[in-house]
């Protein structure tokens, strides 16, 4: 049960990621932008038809690669609203991620509870019970 239980929990995440992810994966554009210090913050530069835009990156990842070249995924009607686009932070959020583990955990938790060690009393009566009825054309 725990192995099929994991194989299912996994593939339905794999499956959700693409589809809930902010900007859309799939109405989405790329664009390469490079890490600048701005005001004294860490940013990745790029441009949308001759306009620059900037968004904020994290500075304890970004700090030793200032002019670095990354890639950014934004959607055309609002620019401004990008993502760097990367495994930690754009596919896989750590509130998400830790959410969605606590939730398959006391799920799983209660399926294994309810179904681990049932009590005597259920297990005769499942016994004793009558067989279900057989089909006329059998």
């Amino acid at each position: 049960m725990l192995k099929s239980a994991i194989i299912l929990f996994v593939v339905c995440f794999l499956l959700y990621l693409p589809f809930s992810r902010q900007p859309d994966y799939f109405d989405s554009e790329t664009a390469p932008a490079k890490i600048n210090l701005k005001d004294g913050h860490i940013v990745a530069e790029y441009s949308e038809y001759g306009k620059y835009y900037f968004i904020k990156a994290d500075s304890m990842t970004y700090h030793s690669r200032i002019g670095a070249r990354v890639e950014v995924i934004y959607e055309l009607r609002e620019p401004a609203n990008a993502k760097i686009n990367k495994p930690w932070g754009y596919w896989l959020i750590p509130e998400e991620l830790a959410w969605s583990v606590g939730a398959f955990v006391v799920l799983l938790g209660v399926a294994y509870a309810t179904t681990h060690r049932p009590h005597p009393s259920a297990i005769a009566e499942q016994l004793k019970g009558a067989d279900a009825p057989k089909k006329k054309y059998e």
